[in-house]
This record gives structure tokens, C-alpha cells and sequence, in this order.
């Protein structure tokens, strides 16, 4: 009875503990994250989801971007994506990484792959993105997936205008000896250049880790055959990079296997309006009306943009800049109102008023004392020429 009581006792304080949220998850057996662990992945590693967006927690999770988080271009031919850095600066990427071999963990997690990653590898796929570390920005590429069905495969990347203090934060693989045959994967770094070849068999991925890897890299691909060297028949079929944006993972496949493709810290081209001014902005009808505006490529890279000017959302202009990277183009035209009335002028996304009507005497206020209509002004400058013809007699 009293064993029956204590247990009772037990349970009831147990679940009270759980509501508080006062209990915490039981550690894995094999020091792998818990399940219940924030932005942890399944126990499971086979059946990932394959769609463009991944939702993740964001309670503590690693891999937030923060509101300030830095906008990338990743630019391939014509293709442009702009990404954002995953991280929130809170860990290392090699914590980040997770990378686990047989020297570093024990079994059954360590098969020398990616565990602090596998919400983010695919099948037969490259993963890359960039990770904002405590220690640094960071270029990560990770090839297929822990657990997966593939055939194992093989992929160099050669990367170069690295920064001067770049470093493999993290090579998987790169292990002593516990490998029969030893270490496969091969390494260089040198000045701004780095240069990795990865051979990995079935079910265990490969990647690795540039920490500051700089603004404008270019990184050039060697799927497959095309590889330094291969031991393994399977084959990288998708390369995608990954942005973290409003609490979800979203992947974007780059068009080529065989192109090269540059990373540059700041977005794909996007046109703005600087300023937008008409003159004068209270036309009579009939009266001609300047519009010019000040458009401007905010972006990383250079673009070309359709700018269609309009009023009330019918277009009067339309004309193709070309601009580059920061490069910034005045334009202009002109257009009359025959009607008195309010219209809206746009330009791209901003938008200017202007009222006509049968008194507006120009608007401009350039030559006209403000308050006074043009016959109110005449007479005070007569008024003036009187006044001062009596003072000189």
C-alpha cells in the first residue's frame, strides 16, 4: 500500500514538474541531441523532406539569421539568388557542423559525416550556404545526406579571392588513421585560394567549412566524373544554395553543374528611386509638367532594369537601364493634364501628386511672392515704384 502511495505521489509531481516545463530532456544514449532539442532533427535520418522550405525553431536555435543579418548575391551566368546568412553568431560553425568520425565520437553517430546539419542535406545533392559564426563568417558546401540512399560520389571545388585570413574551419573528412586505406578526401589552402576533393561512400556525406572566406568568391564545381579523382560510382545530381528567411530554411537550385559561381556580400541588383520631383507640381490644364527621377542600382551586382514611368497606373514611358552596382541615372520626361483633378505620377515603386486645377497660376512659387496671385504681385511692385518715385521729389 505504501509502495502504492509513493508511486502515486511520484506521478503527480512529475507532471507537474513536466507542465512548468521544469524537467528536462533525457540526454541520447550515444551523446547524439535530443530529439526534443530545439532545431534538432528527427531520431530518424532517412526520409527527409524534400520541399524548397524547411521550417525551424527559433527558440536558441543555431541557425537564426538575425533582423541584421548579412545579404548575400550568389550569381551564376544570368542567374542571380540573394540569400541570407544562417547563424545567429551564438556558436562556432565547427559546432555548428558537427562533424563526428570514430577518433572523435563513439558509435553508432560518428560515420564521418555532418550531424549538426542534417535538416539541411538532401539525396544526390550539394548544399551550400553561409553561416554567421561567433568566430566568423563562414562558406559552407555540404554533399549529400547522413543515412541517405545514395551511392556514395565524388566533387571538387576550387575556391578563389578568399581573404588573406582564411582557413578550413571544418574538413570532412580529415581523420588520422582510423580509416583502413587512411584519409580520402584531399585539402590545399593557399592565400586567397582553397582547393577540396571529397570521395564518400553510401549513406555518409562529405563538406566542409571556409571561415573568412571574404566578399566576392568564386567557386568552381567538379561534379562526378569530373572530379580530381573518384572511388565511389554515385552521383551529385542538384546544386542548391539554402537562405534562412522568416523562421524557414528556402532552397533555390542553381541552374549549371559544370558553371562557376560567385558569392558577393550584398544582394542581386535591385533598382530604387532616389527622388522623384515634377515641376510644377500644381500645373494649370494644358500646362506642361517635368517629371524627373533619380534611380538607382542598390544591389551587389550590375543589372538591367524596365523602368515605366505612369499616371494613375497607365504608363507614359517606358525605357531599359543598364546600371551597375551602385551606379545611380537621372531620368526625365514630360506629360500634360487636360482636366483639372488629382493624379498620381510612379516611377517603379514611388509615387508623386500632382493637382491641376484652373487657379493653380504654376505651382512653382519660383517667381510669385508666396500668398499673392499674380495681379496681387503687380500692384504691391507698382505700389513700390511709387513710393519710391515720391521720395526721390
Amino acid at each position: 500500500m505504501r509502495n502504492s502511495t509513493t508511486a502515486a505521489v511520484l506521478c503527480i509531481v512529475c507532471a507537474l514538474a513536466l507542465s512548468a516545463g521544469s524537467v528536462a530532456a533525457l540526454p541520447a544514449a550515444d551523446g547524439a541531441t535530443p530529439s526534443t532539442a530545439v532545431g534538432a532533427t528527427p531520431p530518424t535520418l532517412d526520409g527527409a523532406d524534400a520541399d524548397a522550405s524547411v521550417s525551424f525553431q527559433q527558440g536558441g536555435s543555431a541557425a537564426i539569421q538575425e533582423d541584421d543579418s548579412q545579404t548575400y548575391a550568389v550569381t551564376q551566368g544570368d542567374q542571380c539568388i540573394t540569400i541570407q546568412a544562417l547563424g545567429n553568431g551564438s556558436q562556432t560553425v565547427e559546432e555548428f557542423y558537427d562533424y563526428r568520425n570514430p577518433e572523435t565520437h563513439d558509435g553508432p553517430n560518428n560515420v564521418y559525416s555532418s550531424y549538426g546539419t542534417r535538416d539541411l542535406q538532401r539525396d544526390d545533392t550539394t548544399t551550400m550556404f553561409v553561416y554567421e559564426g561567433s568566430e566568423g563568417t563562414s562558406l559552407v558546401v555540404i554533399h549529400e545526406r547522413v543515412g541517405g540512399d545514395s551511392d556514395g560520389g565524388a566533387v571538387t571545388m576550387q575556391f578563389d579571392g578568399l581573404a588573406e585570413n582564411s582557413e578550413w574551419a571544418v574538413k570532412d573528412d580529415l581523420y588520422n588513421g582510423t580509416r583502413p586505406g587512411g584519409n580520402l578526401d584531399e585539402w590545399s589552402h593557399s592565400g586567397t585560394s582553397a582547393r577540396a576533393t571529397w570521395a564518400y561512400t553510401d549513406g555518409r556525406n562529405d563538406g566542409g567549412a571556409l571561415r573568412g572566406f571574404g566578399e566576392d568568391v568564386t567557386v568552381t564545381p567538379y561534379f562526378n566524373d569530373r572530379a580530381d579523382f573518384r572511388e565511389y560510382p554515385g552521383d551529385i545530381t542538384e546544386w542548391e544554395v539554402v537562405s534562412a528567411e522568416d523562421g524557414e530554411y528556402n532552397r533555390s537550385s542553381l541552374d549549371s553543374m559544370t558553371e562557376e559561381v560567385q558569392v558577393l556580400a550584398g544582394g542581386c541588383a535591385e533598382l530604387t528611386v532616389a527622388s522623384l520631383t515634377t515641376s510644377p507640381s500644381e500645373p494649370s490644364p494644358g500646362e506642361t509638367v517635368d517629371v524627373q527621377a533619380t534611380v538607382q542600382n542598390d544591389g551587389a551586382v550590375a543589372g538591367t532594369f524596365p523602368v515605366e514611368i505612369t499616371v494613375d497606373g497607365e504608363a507614359i514611358d517606358t525605357r531599359e537601364i543598364e546600371l551597375d552596382s551602385g551606379e545611380s541615372r537621372d531620368i526625365a520626361v514630360e506629360t500634360t493634364f487636360d482636366e483639372t483633378g488629382s493624379y498620381e505620377i510612379a516611377v517603379a515603386n514611388t509615387t508623386a501628386t500632382v493637382e491641376v486645377s484652373d487657379d493653380a497660376g504654376g505651382g512653382s512659387g519660383g517667381d510669385v511672392l508666396s500668398g499673392f496671385g499674380v495681379g496681387a504681385a503687380l500692384a504691391a511692385l507698382a505700389g513700390a515704384g511709387a513710393i519710391g518715385l515720391r521720395r526721390r521729389r
